[in-house]
């Protein structure tokens, strides 16, 4: 699929229409949990820091945390639990003197790490327990990174996913504007209560022009019931 942009915003639909249902607030259950994760870089190394709330109705008395990279990230230390590795995946257990944490209280956990090649995402799978954590704050479109630098005549890549659960199936509606030649696969990215929180990626081209100027695009990302998010294009010009 070509798209083709004047030096006037032109936009234009990438993805198919959207079939969504804004997510329903569940019952809180025995347990649950919402999670709030920010990393702060020194390359190649990093911390990583989540905050995990208990939204259930009972304290939980001793619990493990579960979550999943998806990259090269590897643990080097994490703060006050026990913990394990085993290729992407990282399970944490709370210590035995550690109190109980109430609900509507937050269970700290933090890490450092090494990150030798590729992007930072943040993890994914995030559960407690066994039981999957929602991400806080409000239901968002997430895309990582924010701006992808595209060489003309190649391509680059972002990823996205949700940072709430779906109640069904979400077809991600995304529009371009901007200026440029643009080229992308015909693919409309699906998201379900199974695959909400793993990163997909999606591919853009920077077609050969004939102009010597550095196009500049912004792909929003959009599904309802969710805020947007947007991602800019980056095109280096070589002629």
């Amino acid at each position: 699929m070509y798209l083709k942009l004047g030096c006037r915003v032109l936009v234009a639909a990438l993805a198919g229409a959207l079939a969504v249902v804004a997510p329903a607030t569940a019952a809180h259950a025995a347990v649950a949990c919402e999670v709030s994760y920010t990393i702060t870089n020194w390359q190649p190394g990093f911390t990583g820091n989540a905050l995990i709330r208990n939204t259930g109705d009972e304290p939980w008395n001793g619990y493990t945390v579960d979550f999943r990279f998806t990259g090269s990230q590897t643990i080097t230390s994490l703060w006050s639990h026990t913990w394990t590795q085993t290729g992407q995946s990282v399970n944490a257990r709370s210590s035995t003197w550690a109190t109980p944490v109430q609900p509507g209280a937050i269970a700290f956990l933090g890490f450092t790490a090494m990150n030798h090649y590729g992007p930072n995402n943040p993890p994914v799978d995030w559960r407690v327990n066994g039981v999957p954590c929602a991400a806080q704050g409000a239901p968002s479109v997430v895309a990582v990174p924010d701006v992808v630098n595209i060489p003309e005549g190649g391509g680059g890549s972002f990823n996205v996913w949700l940072s709430h659960p779906p109640t069904q199936q979400v077809a991600l509606g995304m529009r371009l504007s901007g200026t440029g030649v643009w080229a992308s696969p015909p693919v409309v990215l699906i998201f379900t209560p199974a695959n909400w929180n793993r990163p997909q990626t999606y591919s853009v081209m920077s077609p050969e022009d004939a102009d010597t100027v550095d196009d500049r695009a912004v792909i929003t990302l959009s599904a309802t019931g969710y805020q947007s998010d947007i991602v800019v294009l980056q095109q280096i010009d070589n002629d």
